[in-house]
């Protein structure tokens, strides 16, 4: 009784601290939107809409409260057309990589991203800026990676959250969960959490998966013990119990000898 009153109090304050930490997150990107919307965080010769980070934060795994599925990106391509990517149900992984054209920690992702990157699990880079009324389309015609897909879609910052510029969003395939967002000041430590983040996704699979497995086999095992109850009780209704001489049939003789 004791070890399960240590386990229910163990549970209840896990949960508060779940609580706590989700809460402290909403409020932290509460705070960054309010500051970007003051103009806080912006190079100030960056056109209007342009934003950056307040402070670097990292690429983390999804806590309580944030985004958790990956919505499909619409908008408009930098020379007008509508475009749809999709993203929750894509069989690969998505990097959403939201930039502006006027952010000075912007510049070093858009350069990277003219070479082609090979991401981790063989995921697509996406670049998602604000849209028209909010982004020049001829900056980002210009720093459009000529191998890289450019969406400019301000609802699909509205989607995803973004507190400002550049933010990541890292979308598993197949299950469209997000499995990583946050934001890097350069490219190498945006590639470095992102890998965490998704070996810490094969790592909660394979968890997973072990898990299934070790459910089935019980629930097999309690099968196989339900069969064997449903066994005895139709012996015993025909009056068959254990030790009954029908279940030990007499042995046969042994053959003859053919030389005897």
């Amino acid at each position: 009784m004791a070890m399960l009153v240590l386990v229910v109090i163990e549970a209840v304050v896990l949960a508060f601290l779940a609580l706590l930490v989700a809460g402290l997150l909403r409020s932290h990107a509460e705070i960054l939107r309010a500051l970007h919307d003051m103009g806080a965080g912006r190079d100030p010769l960056a056109a209007r809409g342009a934003t950056s980070p307040v402070a670097p934060a990292t690429l983390a795994p999804s806590a309580a409260g944030a985004v958790t599925t990956g919505n499909d990106v619409a908008g408009v391509t930098p020379t007008g057309d509508a475009v749809v990517v999709g993203v929750a149900a894509a069989p690969q992984p998505t990097l959403l990589a939201f930039l502006s054209s006027g952010c000075i920690t912007c510049r070093h992702f858009w350069d990277a991203f003219t070479t082609p990157q090979a991401l981790p699990g063989g995921a697509r880079l996406v670049i998602v800026t604000m849209g028209a009324e909010a982004e020049s389309e001829s900056a980002v015609a210009n720093l459009a990676p000529p191998d890289v897909s450019v969406v400019m879609s301000s609802e699909a910052w509205d989607d995803y959250e973004v507190p400002g510029s550049p933010y990541f969003v890292f979308v598993e395939g197949g299950s469209g969960r997000v499995v990583g967002q946050g934001t890097a000041p350069d490219w190498d430590q945006a590639m470095r959490l992102m890998t965490e983040a998704t070996d810490d996704a094969a790592m909660r699979a394979s968890r997973s998966a072990t898990d299934a497995r070790a459910e089935r086999a019980e629930r097999r095992k309690l099968d196989d013990r339900a069969r064997e109850a449903r066994n005895d009780e139709i012996l015993m209704a025909a009056g068959i119990y254990p030790g009954h001489p029908s279940l030990y049939p007499p042995a046969e003789p042994p053959a003859a000898d053919p030389q005897d």
